[in-house]
């Protein structure tokens, strides 16, 4: 006997938050506003060129935002930027109008785009395709512009309907 859609959808949600990811909180500015979500369906389509993937509820308030604006940027959560996180995933009290207020943002230089200061990464790119996969949008984004925060921090995750942190393995006695 199959299970019911509705039975599936709530099985493959239960199935999803046993997959721990990586959080982000992608931003965009351009003529349709200043926006940002957080979003955990990111992922790596090609290093060459460099191309991510960002699923995205067809329903979430960016989505004109962001299809107007065609650039972002993908911010690299670390794990002291929980409350970021948070602010941005509607968590919080923080309207959105107010959410850039609570941390220290600026835009970067050559797209202008706003980026977290503090981030482990900045992605910024601008949006080379989209299609609708179910409740989603699909985005393919070529990404024009990298910046890798050198130090050492821990990532931000999210685990079993919970944020957690990157553990750094201790090396012992013949490690390499």
């Amino acid at each position: 006997m199959n299970q019911s859609p509705t039975a599936m959808a709530l099985l493959y949600r239960e199935a999803m938050s046993k997959v721990a990811a990586a959080v982000h909180v992608i931003t965009t500015e351009g003529e349709a506003g200043r926006y940002g979500i957080t979003l955990t369906a990111v992922a790596s389509v090609t290093d060459s060129p460099p191309t991510l993937l960002l699923c995205i509820n067809r329903n979430a308030r960016i989505q004109p935002i962001l299809r107007a604006n065609g650039q972002l940027c993908v911010n690299v959560l670390a794990a002291s930027q929980q409350d970021v996180a948070e602010h941005f995933a509607g968590m919080t009290s923080i309207p959105a109008h107010e959410r850039f207020l609570q941390h220290d943002w600026q835009n970067h230089q050559h797209t202008t785009q706003p980026q977290l200061v503090g981030a482990l990464a900045h992605l910024h790119g601008r949006i080379i395709d989209s299609h609708d996969m179910g409740s989603h949008s699909v985005f393919y984004v070529a990404i024009e512009y990298i910046n890798v925060n050198e130090q050492d921090n821990q990532g931000l995750l999210y685990f079993q309907r919970q944020f957690t942190q990157t553990a750094v393995p201790v090396c012992e006695a013949g490690c390499v």
